[in-house]
């Protein structure tokens, strides 16, 4: 009965040791393809955009997927607003790597296939980011070279270093996109309204932590409510809450709302905002301008 049993425990420990070991090569299978699995994604991701394949999709041409939506959509109003009201183009664009090219020759061959700015007057300026290699060049078209020299568009790129090495792209391209487009418009003798002379983009802040989708102040707020004044105080505020959305008619539209107290959405507290658009119009195309390679660009 002893030796049965010495057998069975031996029997038992050799069957997990198996299996352990089927387990830790399986493991070691999966984690060996999801590297190769991500070499791969990476060296597609990472290949080496062609001047000759990319066309413009508009104002801003983020074919890296590195902006922020908000960036995306203020630069695109701003350019909007002065190729209408400055008659210059600007285009942003970044992508992945140049792959041995230059900044600056990608940046001019890139200019000169889109045509950016108007064609004859050649009002046209293209800022450009390769992310990977970490450089950048802003390229000035002919008609604009007297206003944005390039000691006056380096400044302006230098500017942008801190928000770049942060890797706040679109907070750094918004940034330049404004210094450019001011400069343009006080020359021209117009106003932007999407954008204030030598002013730099808002602060980005960070999204404040929640519990389970309840803001912190509401929380603490909630909290506080239920340990001086117990469940009832609760339960008059939500349904004070309630009835008064029902009597405005606006219905439920989700994330926390205290009534009269204010506006918790599920985003935060409500309130004002940048306006997001110039309002008519939109792009059209470039217009077919030139540059003669002027311009100034670096590394971060």
């Amino acid at each position: 009965m002893l030796l049965f049993s010495t057998r069975s425990d031996y029997g038992s420990r050799r069957s997990e040791l198996c299996q352990t070991r089927i387990a830790a090569f399986l493991l070691r299978a999966a984690l060996a393809l999801a590297v190769l699995f991500s070499a791969v994604s990476c060296g597609e991701l990472a290949a080496a955009e062609k001047v000759e394949q990319l066309s413009p999709q508009g104002y801003v041409n983020d074919f890296a997927g590195v902006m922020d939506a908000e960036s995306r959509q203020r630069i695109t109003a701003l350019c909007q607003e002065l190729d209408q009201k400055a008659d210059a183009q600007l285009a942003v664009v970044t992508i992945h790597t140049l792959e041995g090219d230059t900044a600056q020759d990608f940046a001019n061959r890139l200019f000169e296939k889109w045509g950016v700015g108007p064609k004859g007057k050649d009002r046209g300026v293209m800022v450009l980011l390769a992310v990977n290699d970490r450089k950048y060049w802003t390229e000035v078209g002919y008609g604009l070279e007297p206003i944005l020299p390039d000691g006056k568009v380096g400044g302006f790129s230098r500017d942008m270093l801190p928000l770049l090495r942060q890797n706040q792209y679109g907070a750094a391209l918004l940034q330049i996109s404004s210094q450019i487009a001011s400069t343009i418009a006080e020359d021209r003798g117009v106003i932007l309204t999407q954008s204030a002379p030598g002013a730099g983009p808002p602060a980005a802040e960070a999204p404040a932590p929640s519990f389970y989708g309840i803001p912190p102040a509401l929380l603490n707020l909630l909290l506080l409510l239920l340990i001086f004044g117990g469940w009832r105080v609760l339960a008059f505020l939500f349904a004070l809450g309630a009835l008064t959305r029902y009597r405005r008619g606006r219905g439920y539209r989700g994330g926390w709302w205290m009534g009269p107290m204010g506006g918790w959405g599920a985003g935060g507290w409500s309130g004002g905002g940048w306006g997001g658009s110039s309002g008519g119009g939109g792009f059209g195309g470039f217009g077919g301008g030139a540059s003669g390679g002027g311009g100034a660009g670096g590394s971060w």
